[in-house]
C-alpha cells in the first residue's frame, strides 16, 4: 500500500534558518567523513573513496562553525581535524600542492578528469589552505591535539610553492593545474 505522508512548513527567523543551514552543512562533512582521511567524499559520482580537496576545505570551515555553535563537542571536532591534517600531511602533493581528487585510503592523486589530471590543483589547494588557516586560528588551546593541528597546518601552508605554478618565473599569472 502507498505510504501516506504529510509535510508542513513554518516561518523561520533568520537565526533559525542560519542554524539549520550551518548544522546541515556540518552534518554532511561529519557523518560522511572517510574513516582514514576524515574528509567527506565527492557527491558525484558517489564513490565514497573519492575525496575532493576544495570541497573538503569548506568542510573544515563547517567544522569550526559546529565547534563554536556547539553542534558537536570541540574536542571531538579537534580529533577529527587532527585526523584530517595527518592525512593531508601524508597525501600526495606536487610542490606542496594537492591534486583535485585524492584517494581516501592511500592519499594518492586520482586522475578523475583524464590521464593529465594527475598533478597539483591550485584552486582546490587554495580552498583547503583557507580552511586550514582558519582551523589553525580557531584551535588555539594549549593541548597536545590543538598544538599538533596548528603545527601541522603551519608546515603544510608553508610547503605550498605557489610561485612554482607561475607562467614564467617573473609572471603574475598562475597556472591552475
Amino acid at each position: 500500500s502507498p505510504v501516506s505522508s504529510r509535510a508542513s512548513t513554518r516561518a523561520f527567523t533568520d537565526d533559525e534558518l542560519l542554524t539549520m543551514v550551518q548544522e546541515a552543512s556540518f552534518r554532511y562533512y561529519w557523518e560522511e567523513g572517510h574513516p582514514i582521511a576524515g574528509l567527506a567524499p565527492e557527491v558525484l559520482p558517489g564513490d565514497t573513496n573519492l575525496l575532493a580537496l576544495g570541497g573538503s576545505g569548506f568542510g573544515v570551515m563547517a567544522m569550526l562553525v559546529a565547534a563554536q555553535r556547539e553542534f558537536m563537542p570541540r574536542d571531538a571536532i579537534a580529533e577529527r581535524m587532527l585526523r584530517i591534517v595527518r592525512f593531508l600531511e601524508r597525501a600526495e602533493r606536487f610542490h606542496g600542492v594537492w591534486p583535485h581528487f585524492l584517494d581516501g585510503d592511500t592519499g594518492r592523486a586520482v586522475p578523475f578528469f583524464g590521464k593529465y589530471d594527475n598533478g597539483g590543483d591550485l584552486v582546490e589547494t587554495a580552498f583547503m589552505i583557507q580552511g586550514l588557516l582558519a582551523a589553525r586560528q580557531y584551535f588555539d588551546r594549549d593541548t597536545a591535539v590543538e598544538r599538533e593541528i596548528r603545527d601541522t597546518v603551519t608546515r603544510l601552508w608553508r610547503e605550498v610553492e605557489w610561485s612554482w605554478y607561475r607562467q614564467t618565473p617573473d609572471s603574475d599569472v598562475l597556472y591552475w593545474h
